[in-house]
This record gives structure tokens, C-alpha cells and sequence, in this order.
């Protein structure tokens, strides 16, 4: 079989759920694991090879790319396409007032992934005075979408607003009676 040159060999895919560089290295270790244990077996020539169980991310990488872990050219192959991602993938950190669910991840993933780059990594964080909204961070740009930020943009509206609000209502001053009509009051 010919080597897979970057001609031939269609782009390593990331999975949606592996969102992280924290994921590509719990998938790292666990191929260096699983080839320790193959290597055991080899060593103590097990008649039957069988690999031992892989996490649900390795799974659907292997899927993705199509590597068989059974064999070694396969298994160190992978391992390089991690690391290098692990090293040089572009990262996004994206922080929220509270944790997104995994679905909203996915979904954020899937969009970024299409649009920017299909190998892009993003790690989450958690910012509770922010509000509502988020805050984004690359390596040499920070977008504040946040409703901390935007109420900050528009302070002086706001504190006018409120201004108007919490002032009570000036009171008309009362209107003294012509002084004509009071004499004649004080006359009967």
C-alpha cells in the first residue's frame, strides 16, 4: 500500500464533540495506553489481539478518519495528527455567565468549525459578572458581547433613564387666590 501522502489522503477531521485541547489530550494518553497494552500482548504472544476499550471521543475519531488501531502505523499516524492539532490547532476561548449545555456546544462548534476552520479547538470558561451574553478571546483579539459591556456602552442613557425614573414628578406650586377674593373671605 502506497503511504498517504497530503495529496492523496483527504484533511484529518475532528469529531464535533471533541471541542478542546483538553480532549485531544485525554485522546493522546489514551493511544499511548492502548499501545502499551498491545505491546504486553504482543510480548506475551496472546493468540487473540483485542483491543481494549476506548473512550467514546477516541471512537469517533477512529470513525471519522478511518484508522484501524490494530495496527501500529495506523496508531502512531494518529497520534501525530493529535499532537500536531494539540500544538498548533487555532483556539478559540469563548467565556459565559453560567455553563452552556452540550448541545449548545455543539452547535457553536459545528458553526465554527464551517466557518472558520474545521480544526478549530475552543475551550469555555465561566464569567458570572458578565450577565447575559459572552466574551471571546484569541490569541491577539478580545470581542465583549456581553450585556455588562453593552450597559457600560450606554451608562449615561441608562443613568438618565433611571434618573427620570426614581425623581418624583415636580409639584405644580399651588396657585394663591387673587388677593380680591381673599379680602372679601375675610371681610364676611
Amino acid at each position: 500500500m502506497a503511504p498517504k501522502t497530503a495529496a492523496t489522503a483527504p484533511a484529518f477531521s475532528l469529531p464535533l464533540s471533541v471541542v478542546g485541547p483538553v480532549d485531544l489530550g485525554r485522546m493522546i494518553r489514551e493511544l499511548e495506553a492502548l499501545d502499551n497494552e498491545l505491546l504486553q500482548q504482543e510480548l506475551r504472544k496472546d493468540q487473540q489481539v483485542k483491543l481494549p476499550k476506548t473512550s467514546h471521543l477516541l471512537d469517533q475519531t477512529i470513525e471519522l478518519n478511518k484508522y484501524d488501531l490494530l495496527k501500529e502505523a495506523d496508531r502512531k499516524e494518529l497520534k501525530q495528527q493529535l499532537a500536531h492539532l494539540h500544538d498548533s490547532a487555532p483556539t478559540l476561548h469563548i467565556s459565559f455567565s453560567a455553563d452552556p449545555s452540550p448541545l449548545f456546544i455543539e452547535k457553536i462548534m459545528a458553526w465554527l468549525r464551517k466557518e472558520i476552520s474545521p480544526q478549530l479547538l475552543l475551550t469555555i470558561g465561566e464569567q458570572p459578572n458578565i450577565g447575559a451574553g459572552c466574551v471571546v478571546r484569541t490569541t491577539n483579539k478580545y470581542f465583549d458581547f456581553s450585556l455588562r459591556d453593552h450597559f457600560m456602552k450606554q451608562k449615561v442613557l441608562l443613568m438618565e433613564s433611571l434618573s427620570g425614573v426614581t425623581r418624583p414628578a415636580p409639584v405644580a406650586a399651588p396657585v394663591a387666590p387673587p388677593a380680591a377674593a381673599v379680602h372679601q373671605k375675610v371681610q364676611a
